[in-house]
């Protein structure tokens, strides 16, 4: 069991759109003194659809924050945590010396927002599209020298909580809109429990139940694969669309981006040679011939953002050359804090 000292101090390690959330409700709450250390490419990173970043939502609180190459050299750090001070990592780029993490004293964590240990790695909303998961999870982990974001994490989990995402939830966007709303309101849960004294439990991971999937690049790796059933193609669209660029494909050698995407199965099917012709365009989506059915997509667009779907003729045939096909398998996808 653990117990922790009453907490007024918060600081959070990393971005993302919880980060930002959090850090707002924090600050309107006046409960806490609120510290952020976060790295280039996290600071400048479109969190909302409207193009907002996490700059651009704490300067818009007047929240400061400090972006730092290496948390480990970071000279602001250490004076912040004292025996009243909580870390929460959200997808922090770094990992913890073991001098800053004894110096939390058990007071440095990670919220988890997936199941553990299923889902580890990254991408994970993507993977779990892919395979049509609905279940979402909120953990609280411990984090101990072993913890590498994103590639391992070992330390015990004190507080968990399962849920549900709707049937409405395809995109990844959409599961990161029912998920921010799940996370706040366990972190704040969480707290509760701290300035309570309440004993947590420390259970560890069942390392058997384990499964790990890496992180992924939409513009590495989002290529379509027009051989894959209906349903498959489908789960990879959903899985990138917004808030990423969208799934690849070419027609006549032009790569566009392929979003809002429903199968149905009424025309089809269709003979392997078929698939990906373009057979019929009616409210502005187009049909497409898949193995099993048919793929209606909202959105075509080009390297401009710009829905091209009116302009295109009945009988085009989207394809992805097997180079595009056989790269994004072998591409390996790894982030710094700068990229």
């Amino acid at each position: 069991m653990i117990k922790m000292n009453k907490i007024k101090n918060i600081i959070l390690f990393g971005g993302s759109r919880i980060c930002a959330e959090l850090a707002v409700k924090l600050k309107k709450s006046k409960d806490y003194d609120v510290n952020i250390f976060t790295c280039q490419r996290q600071i400048n990173e479109k969190i909302y659809l409207d193009g907002k970043t996490l700059a651009t939502v704490l300067r818009e609180h007047s929240i400061k924050f400090i972006s730092t190459e290496d948390i480990n050299s970071e000279k602001k750090l250490i004076p912040l945590i004292t025996n009243q001070t909580l870390g929460i990592g959200l997808g922090e780029p770094w990992s913890f010396s073991k001098s800053i993490i004894k110096k939390f004293e058990g007071r440095l964590v990670d919220l988890m927002g997936v199941r553990l240990p299923q889902y580890r790695g990254g991408a994970h909303y993507t993977w779990q599209i892919l395979r049509k998961n609905k279940i979402g999870a909120c953990n609280i982990q411990i984090v101990n020298e072993e913890t590498k974001q994103g590639i391992f994490d070992s330390g015990e989990i004190i507080k968990t909580k399962e849920y549900f995402f709707p049937p409405s939830a395809r995109t990844p966007s959409d599961y990161f809109d029912f998920a921010v709303k799940k996370e706040l309101d366990f972190i704040y849960e969480f707290l509760d429990d701290i300035n309570n004294k309440k004993e947590l439990p420390r259970n560890n991971l069942q390392e058997s139940f384990s499964i790990y999937f890496p992180r992924l690049s939409t513009e590495k790796q989002g290529y379509i694969d027009w051989k894959w059933d209906t349903p498959e193609i489908e789960n990879f669209i959903c899985g990138f669309d917004e808030p990423y660029t969208g799934a690849m494909t070419f027609i006549q050698k032009e790569k566009v981006y392929l979003k809002d995407c429903y199968s149905e199965f009424n025309d089809g099917p269709f003979h392997p040679f078929q698939s990906g012709i373009i057979y019929k365009i009616n409210n502005n989506s187009a049909y497409i011939a898949t193995k099993s059915g048919t793929l209606i997509v909202g959105k075509i667009l080009n390297n401009k953002n710009i829905n091209i779907i009116s302009n295109l003729n009945l009988g085009i045939r989207l394809y992805t050359p097997y180079k595009y096909l056989e790269e994004s398998m072998l591409h390996s996808t790894e982030y710094s804090p700068n990229n």
